[in-house]
């Protein structure tokens, strides 16, 4: 199990995250919901390391992530951010990068062996000597996921993973990052704006609004009314071929005078 504990973080007197904390099984897949400004991406940049936390721990293994050299860090957690810039590297040697905290001198067989994999395992076995700045942005956001997945971390922080990619590449990436997740057994925190894609791929769902947790848990919290509450819309929680899908209310967004 991973704990966060207690974590707090704001920017001189401002409050952003206040007493986060939450616990996740290995291969788990955690939805980070709520409205925008919510703290979202704040939360997942500390957990990180990016933002320095003001309180609370990051326990992996019995070890707080926050104290250790970022080295032994980066062995734990990897992270995808919701934006990345493209480079001259080939696809390979941008997805051998995530094997960084493990080589001392030189890339050794066993990196290369799980840079492959990785590389097979997301389908990018056609392209992995093109350079980043001649692919698609959906097609860049695999690579940065297949680097991440080479770190072979024991948590993976990924941020809006799905917000360049088209609808069937969406439902692909979330769907192989759960098989991965399960297979590797890797606690993964995504956030994410599609409540549907959610209640399809993540195993628990925790909500935030005004700097906090608003609730967490597993399918049974995914209500109408807590889903209401947190983003100010009438929706329904219906249920299709044994899987839940979010309905917004078709008169949410009509004029007063077209609703009539």
């Amino acid at each position: 199990m991973i704990e966060i504990k207690n974590i707090a973080f704001g920017y001189r007197s401002k409050q952003i995250l206040r007493n986060i904390s939450f616990d996740m099984d290995e291969g788990h897949c955690i939805a980070v919901l709520g409205v925008n400004g919510a703290g979202k991406s704040t939360l997942i940049k500390c957990l990180n390391r990016i933002n320095p936390v003001t309180a609370g721990a990051v326990m992996i293994e019995n070890s707080n992530i926050l104290r250790v050299q970022l080295n032994e860090a980066a062995k734990k957690i990897a992270y995808v951010a919701q934006k990345n810039e493209a480079s001259r590297l080939t696809v390979y040697d941008a997805v051998l990068l995530g094997r960084k905290p493990y080589i001392k001198w030189d890339a050794a067989k066993k990196d290369r062996e799980i840079v492959c994999r990785v590389i097979q395992q997301l389908g990018l076995q056609d392209y992995q000597m093109r350079f980043l700045d001649e692919l698609s942005g959906g097609e860049l956001q695999k690579v940065i996921v297949a680097r991440a997945l080479a770190q072979q971390p024991k948590l993976l922080l990924l941020d809006e993973p799905t917000s360049a990619l088209d609808p069937k590449n969406q439902y692909e990436m979330l769907s192989l990052v759960q098989q991965i997740a399960r297979q590797h057994r890797i606690a993964v925190v995504i956030v994410i704006h599609d409540i549907n894609l959610a209640l399809r791929y993540c195993d628990r769902f925790l909500f935030m609004k005004d700097a906090e947790i608003f609730s967490y848990g597993g399918i049974e919290t995914m209500t109408a009314k807590r889903i209401e509450a947190v983003y100010h819309m009438p929706v329904a929680i219906e249920e299709y071929r044994g899987i839940k899908v979010m309905i917004p209310h078709p008169d949410q967004f009509l004029s007063p005078s077209a609703a009539v």
